[in-house]
């Protein structure tokens, strides 16, 4: 029987080790260059942005001002004391490891951000390496380890975080690296000592490592008690033969290594403990601290998430399955098949994923199945296997979570183990000679399947209005950090950076207030404000977003921002005074009450260009202002019984803003719709559209309108002129009819037609320059006739058109 023993090139032939040490090489140079723009952060509401403002705030304030305590932030109480966020859930290895990363760069926000996640590429690198070595030694093939190192590390989960800055993504990915090339060596050649060096190492970045841990000792310790046991009792004395074999278990390397990590990992969080503690000034009980309430939380122990149909355990299994087939194939062929893979929000997990999640575990464990008895170590290899599962078990009200994608994580090395089964089993059935070429083919494949996931995954959902957007933010904190380092800041309001980002912008030896959700009364050291109060002297007057102030509480910068707003007059008048100007929307409301904010606003802005729109949105027609329908309650500045709110608009021309509040799933309590004033380049945009219509050639029909239809883009143009406000009231109606009636929707197919009627306001219509111009998006389905004209709701049809369409 052929021996799968190792066959690696020795050290002193370098052509062999070659390919080996170019993977990172190649892996670091495709994420950096098709990753996108690592300056700034990306879309709101993604966990990579959250985790990763908190993971560097965390790190800047590791410092001997805040006694090297993992904190988010510090405030001054009454007293003038310290009092700390403190979050000490992790270890404290991975900030250590960031702050020296990050310090250089002083208050430069961009470039610590951009350290920061150069850094964790590199780990991600170095994971991969440590993989590809691991499964060289198992494979003996060092382009089987490629293969199966590019297919793995090709996921959407490694790709997507791969610059993720978090002890749960890229840090805790390579401590597991680390451990499991450990493991190989370890059965391999029985080195010890470096196993369980590369565990302490490992648990210093984060705890994921323990779910590789448990498996690896559960499956060497039983293997050895069991042979062990067997042994005793064949022989002929078997109270000394036993006696021999409990002893030969108590000196078991693999019980050393579980003790060991457990000592280890237990020093890590009393130094947690003893930090939390001490910062508490020793008054909260060591139940109360909120490192032991988090693990407690993340272990099942409490009931915060009890109740919840995620975790039933159909449920949270099917997803584990989903997670396994995401981790199990490149991210590019989910793009090539046009799939969204993100993780559904909903107890029903999608169907495809989920069952090749669960194939590809069959899989893997039916491949171990087939390797016994050809020298590849078993264990470590089941270890990689179980390790998500074992993770999402042990965490399960952590791992359930729709939004916590990172969790997917851990299955990679299932998917692993399972490319290089399938290749070593390639080889032995068609030969080392066919079986080579087939693995380096696969290598080649498995490096273009890189390159192409890492680039899909870089396309961030964001355009560059938000990126220049996000860049201002970021250099107006950059200048105030440069002013304000070891004073009290008092951040205004608190909807301007999100929490994490504004722990982040606001993270070192500075101090923020004890209340920055609220107009404080108080006057700190300094204050930053959305609001630009020139009467006030701000220091930082050339700022775009954020301003600085001395000596200034951010009351008097609520009360003047109220004065300036009331100094004009509001576009709309609802249940709020909605104010209209060049870059931003303001609602303000006095009096003002608790209940009038309960219900979340939204706020959509239409542009004059539907090509301005990121791709995201450009189905919808609009881009929405407030990320996830924004609560009002968490973003209010309340002060003096009155309530102000201010949201930004794009920087390219809107033809409308439609913005309300609502009651989510039931009704809208009230909305308006405003239209902006029309600038140079709106008008030039209406002027070309009107143009092309009209070179176009004759319209379809005249009438009190001029109605053209576009075949080739599948629209119907209303125009007039000269025309005014007067030509356009009431309503227009809109009816088209199918060449097959089959092609409607079913509620209307006994109808015969299809209704778009409309109202002439913008975004429907627009006049501009004495001139009436409106557009519809007419059905993709074959159209027979149209019937289209002009009414007043409970009064006169003042005309009407019909339009033949098909021949």
């Amino acid at each position: 029987m052929p021996s799968f023993a190792p066959r690696l090139p020795r050290l002193a032939d370098w052509r062999g080790w070659l390919p080996l040490a170019a993977l990172p090489l190649f892996m670091f140079a495709s994420l950096l260059a098709l990753g996108g723009d690592r300056g700034y952060f990306y879309r709101d509401g993604d966990t990579h942005n959250w985790n990763t403002a908190k993971t560097l705030a965390i790190a800047e304030n590791l410092s001997p001002e805040h006694g090297f305590r993992l904190t988010r932030r510090a405030w001054l109480n009454e007293d003038g004391g310290l009092e700390y966020e403190l979050y000490g859930r992790f270890p404290i290895g991975g900030f250590a490891l960031l702050k020296p990363v990050i310090l250089p760069f002083g208050d430069d926000l961009a470039a610590k951000l951009i350290a920061a996640r150069v850094l964790m590429l590199l780990m991600f690198c170095g994971a991969a390496l440590f993989a590809c070595l691991a499964v060289a030694r198992i494979a003996g093939s060092r382009w089987i380890a490629i293969a199966a190192t590019l297919l793995a590390f090709s996921g959407f989960y490694t790709v997507y975080f791969a610059d993720e800055v978090s002890n749960e993504s890229v840090m805790d990915l390579f401590g597991a690296a680390l451990v499991f090339h450990g493991m190989v060596v370890f059965v391999q050649e029985g080195r010890f000592r470096q196993l369980v060096v590369r565990t302490c190492a490992a648990l210093l970045l984060g705890w994921h490592v323990y779910a590789l841990i448990l498996p690896f000792v559960a499956l060497g310790f039983g293997g050895e008690t069991i042979a062990l046991w067997r042994s005793a009792l064949a022989s002929g004395e078997k109270a000394k033969a036993a006696r021999a074999a409990i002893i030969s278990l108590a000196r078991s390397r693999y019980a050393t290594l579980a003790v060991v990590s457990i000592l280890f990992g237990s020093s890590l969080l009393a130094f947690n403990f003893a930090n939390e503690y001490t910062a508490y000034g020793g008054e909260k009980p060591l139940s109360e601290l909120p490192s032991l309430e988090a693990m407690m939380r993340r272990l099942g122990q409490t009931d915060d998430y009890e109740g919840l149909p995620d975790l039933e355990w159909g449920n949270f299994i099917s997803r584990q399955f989903y997670r396994v087939g995401v981790a199990s194939a490149p991210y590019a062929l989910f793009r090539a098949v046009g799939y969204d893979f993100r993780t559904p929000e909903v107890v029903a997990v999608p169907l495809a994923p989920m069952v090749l999640g669960a194939a590809a575990a069959l899989a893997a464990l039916g491949g171990l199945a087939l390797a016994r008895g050809r020298r590849i170590p078993l264990i470590p290899l089941a270890a990689a296997v179980s390790f998500g599962f074992c993770w999402a078990i042990v965490a399960r009200n952590n791992t359930y979570a729709p939004y916590h994608n990172f969790e997917g994580i851990p299955y990679i090395w299932l998917a692993l183990i399972l490319f290089a089964l399938a290749l070593i089993g390639a080889r032995r059935l068609l030969g080392a000679r066919v079986g080579g070429g087939i693995a380096l083919a696969a290598a080649t494949l498995a490096a273009a399947l890189f390159a192409l996931s890492v680039f899909h995954a870089g396309l961030r959902e964001r355009d560059a209005a938000e990126a220049e957007w996000d860049k201002a933010i970021m250099a107006d904190f950059s200048a105030i950090r440069e002013i304000t380092r070891g004073k009290r800041v008092a951040d205004f309001p608190h909807h301007l950076l999100g929490r994490a980002r504004k722990q982040y912008y606001l993270a070192g030896s500075r101090i923020e207030s004890v209340d920055p959700d609220a107009c404080d009364p108080r006057v700190e050291d300094f204050a930053v404000s959305r609001y630009l109060d020139e009467s006030a002297n701000p220091l930082t007057p050339e700022n775009r977003v954020a301003f600085l102030y001395e000596n200034t509480s951010p009351l008097a910068l609520c009360r003047a921002e109220r004065r300036r707003l009331q100094s004009s007059e509001p576009a709309a008048r609802a249940e709020f005074d909605v104010y209209l100007e060049d870059d931003r929307l303001s609602y303000m409301k006095a009096p003002c009450e608790p209940q009038d904010y309960e219900a979340p606003f939204y706020a959509y802005a239409h542009p004059v260009d539907a090509d301005d729109l990121p791709a995201r949105d450009g189905r919808n027609g609009y881009v929405r202002l407030m990320k996830w329908h924004t609560w009002f309650m968490e973003e209010i500045a309340a002060f003096d019984g009155a309530c102000l709110l201010t949201v930004y608009l794009p920087d390219y021309p809107l033809s409308a803003i439609q913005t309300g509040q609502w009651i989510p799933g039931v009704e809208r309590l009230w909305e308006v719709f405003i239209t902006p004033p029309l600038g140079a380049e709106a008008l030039a945009f209406y002027e070309n559209a009107w143009q092309s219509i009209t070179s176009s050639g004759a319209p379809a029909a005249r009438t009190a309108f001029d109605i053209y239809l576009d075949a080739e883009r599948n629209t119907l143009s209303y125009l007039k002129t000269p025309c005014g406000a007067d030509d356009t009231r009431g309503r227009f109606f809109l009816s088209v009819h199918p060449a097959d009636v089959d092609d409607l929707p079913a509620d209307r197919r006994e109808i015969g037609h299809e209704s778009l009627n409309f109202t002439f306001a913008p975004p429907a219509g627009v006049i501009f320059n004495g001139k009436c111009m409106a557009t519809r998006q007419l059905p993709d389905y074959p159209i027979a006739r149209i019937e289209t004209g002009q009414w007043i709701p409970g009064g006169d049809r003042l005309w009407d058109a019909a339009i033949v369409v098909g021949d």
